[in-house]
């Protein structure tokens, strides 16, 4: 049994060898192809490294971070100007009227810094095409008639109910067009009488979104 094992041990310890002596030459063959298709600044090639090199294990920990650029990346489009954000409710607002303002006071994102998180208000920072989306969650037995807001025009309407134990929202999502300083913002009906609070809490949080997709023409 004894004699078994040893032989077994043996023979992983070949396997082990021979896959770190494959692991090194792919790094080295790596890293030479990197060395023979680049030059520095002044137009001299970087040496080579060889494997009989003394230290030449160090050179290969060094180079790593350069064999990762042999793989191919794919080209990333960042669109310049952008802008985005994302905000939550925090607090419960309560006893909400009429042409009341919905407030989503944590800001979690806020790239172009068009969102006030005081007011609750968007200021478009650049003008293009923006889309506006918010989820609120009506607290049991509440019915909130809610809008997104354009400066003072509608850019979507939506009515959340819940009139049972079962927790449901609402996310409507409009697509407009914002010169600079227009202004976008979540706000209930001015004609229809709301009843009951807009819920956010550490089980659903009601929030308020937008993000520029395009540049107007």
């Amino acid at each position: 049994m004894v004699k078994k094992q040893q032989t077994e041990i043996e023979r992983l310890n070949a396997i082990i060898t021979n896959l770190q002596t494959v692991n090194t030459d792919m790094y080295v063959g790596a890293i030479q192809t990197d060395h023979n298709s680049n030059t520095y600044d002044n137009g001299s090639k970087p040496e080579s490294v060889q494997l009989g090199d003394e230290g030449h294990h160090d050179e290969i920990e060094k180079e790593r971070p350069r064999v990762i650029r042999l793989i191919p990346q794919a080209d990333i489009f960042v669109q310049p100007s952008t802008v985005a954000f994302y905000a939550q409710l925090t607090t419960i607002e309560t006893n909400v009227g009429m042409h009341h303002p919905i407030v989503f006071d944590h800001v979690i994102l806020n790239i172009g810094k068009g969102y006030n998180k005081y007011s609750g208000t968007f200021i478009a920072p650049v003008s293009g095409i923006y889309v506006f989306t918010f989820t609120l969650y009506p607290n049991r037995y509440s019915s909130i008639a809610v809008n997104i807001f354009k400066n003072s025009e509608v850019i979507s309407q939506s009515f959340i109910e819940m009139t049972s134990g079962m927790l449901s929202g609402t996310t409507p999502v409009a697509v407009v067009d914002m010169n600079v300083g227009d202004a976008a913002f979540v706000r209930t009906s001015s004609i229809h009488h709301p009843h009951g609070d807009v819920l956010s809490d550490v089980n659903v949080k009601s929030s308020f979104a937008g993000w520029k997709i395009a540049v107007a023409n």
